[in-house]
């Protein structure tokens, strides 16, 4: 079969190296496969393409002419008119193209059996969902558990504590007290395109034993999941030059579900046709099968599967989790976790690093909210949470915000105007502004997070209060 894998930059390298070896159709380790490597966006490196090459791959930079191949393996975030998508789609003979999460699902399927995937998508929460699933199942429910998220590669196997947090610090004054919480252990870091799934498994061959994965898959779903999340549209964006929205490739959660699959579907996607081999659907949020009874910064309560959840809130903004953690409940009940053992967790759970989880470094309060989907709003929600703290407007506490993005770090940018928006409607409250990859006279530019916690931490002392909103890929 000739196949062209087109973007090499979001691993299209790996997924062309993996079907040199294995047929497109079958999944089954084959040597009969032609394939191109097309490097669409021109990033690849010498050594890279060398690499390509030494295993039989052709390399191009140019588009090539769909007419000369039998499949096109393509991303769903490029745009449909390049030159080879175009040409499919005039070919009289019709080449087929399918995405690079379609062909994962070809190459790991075989590899994946035996095991319990779980696979999460969406605008946002993705993470935290990831997380705190993985901590329920690992310290609740006796799975181990290898996640795949913006956090890296972790192993969980419930042995360390009971709290579904991390001991993960940014820099040498990010670290924290963290005895109660579950410390996973950290394999690697890859990015969430779908073909990291083929990096992940690798990975942990030979160095853990687990029972379930759990992939975070940026842009939707591969078709391997026993159990498919999607969060929330909330925020949809238009992607592959503007001509489609984000959501639409994110379906593919749905449209590629497995059959006798479990979909766990945010209210707001819930009313998108599901196929008749999915076994089970679980809805959460407003109209859901689970959804907030109650919630308060310091308690809450989730209404599931005619029961209560009720649960203290401690050391995070409930407000910022309440869809990762409607979305993680939901996946648990799906897999016959004991209600009251998901109780313990969320009432243990301490937040999660970078998802708007409050912590103390030397006297100072931390609201952490750096990550790599950070945005304005949840930067806005930072410096609310911030003033729930802060409690009296007569409080004499100091307040730092370091706001920005590093950009070599992440795909999506942050604009910088809206960004100068909120730090000038922000200084009737926060006295100092500390930004990463943003100018503006109305703060002090450092060259990334650590450095500005570090400026942070000499611009304060005990007492005052940090807040950390920048977009970084950790």
């Amino acid at each position: 079969m000739r196949i062209a894998v087109l973007d090499l930059t979001h691993g299209g390298g790996l997924i062309a190296q993996c079907l040199a070896e294995t047929d497109a159709n079958t999944g089954i380790n084959t040597s009969t496969n032609a394939v191109t490597a097309v490097d669409v966006y021109h990033t690849l490196n010498k050594s890279e393409e060398d690499g390509l090459r030494s295993r039989g791959i052709s390399v191009l930079a140019d588009p090539p002419d769909a007419g000369g191949f039998d499949l096109i393996v393509s991303p769903v975030h490029l745009e449909p008119d390049y030159p080879t998508l175009a040409g499919a789609r005039a070919d009289a003979a019709g080449v087929p193209v399918i995405t690079h999460h379609a062909a994962v699902c070809k190459i790991m399927s075989r590899h994946l059996q035996g095991y319990e995937v779980i696979e999460v998508t969406g605008t946002t929460a993705k993470t935290s969902t990831a997380r705190m699933l993985a901590g329920i199942l690992s310290s609740r429910a006796g799975r181990r558990v290898v996640s795949h998220s913006s956090a890296g590669v972790e192993y969980w196997d419930g042995l360390d504590g009971e709290s579904g947090g991390d001991g993960e610090g940014r820099g040498n004054r990010g670290s924290q007290d963290n005895r109660n919480d579950i410390n996973p252990r950290v394999i690697a870091k890859f990015s969430i395109t779908p073909a990291s799934i083929i990096e992940v498994v690798s990975s942990v061959k030979g160095k853990v034993d687990p029972d379930v994965f759990i992939f975070e898959v940026s842009l939707g779903g591969t078709g391997l999941a026993d159990i498919g999340i999607v969060t929330t549209f909330a925020g949809d964006y238009l992607i592959a030059n503007n001509t489609t929205a984000a959501s639409d490739a994110k379906m593919q959660m749905v449209q590629r579900a497995k059959p006798g699959s479990t979909l766990i579907l945010g209210s707001d996607v819930a009313s998108m046709p599901v196929p008749d081999s999915v076994a089970e659907m679980l809805t959460f949020g407003d109209g859901g099968d689970l959804y907030f009874e109650s919630i308060e910064p310091e308690c809450a309560v989730v209404a599931a599967a005619g029961r209560r959840i009720e649960f203290a809130v401690r050391n995070y903004d409930i407000f910022s989790y309440e869809t990762a953690i409607l979305a993680a409940v939901a996946a648990a009940i799906s897999m016959n976790v004991d209600l009251g053992c998901i109780k313990s967790f969320l009432g243990n759970f301490s937040g999660v690093s970078g998802r708007m989880k409050v912590s103390e470094i030397e006297g100072r309060t931390i609201i952490d909210n750096s990550n790599s989907g950070m945005n304005i709003s949840s930067a806005e929600s930072a410096i609310d949470h911030a003033r729930r703290i802060a409690g009296d407007p007569g409080d004499t506490r100091k307040i730092v915000m370091i706001i920005g993005i590093e950009e070599y770090n992440v795909c999506e940018g942050l604009d910088s105007k809206r960004t100068i928006e909120l730090i000038t409607k922000s200084r009737d409250f926060v006295d100092d502004f500390i930004t990463v990859g943003v100018t503006t006279d109305l703060a002090r530019e450092v060259p990334d997070l650590d450095a500005g916690m570090d400026l942070a931490m000499d611009l304060t002392v005990k007492g005052d209060l940090i807040i950390s909103c920048v977009k970084c890929f950790r």
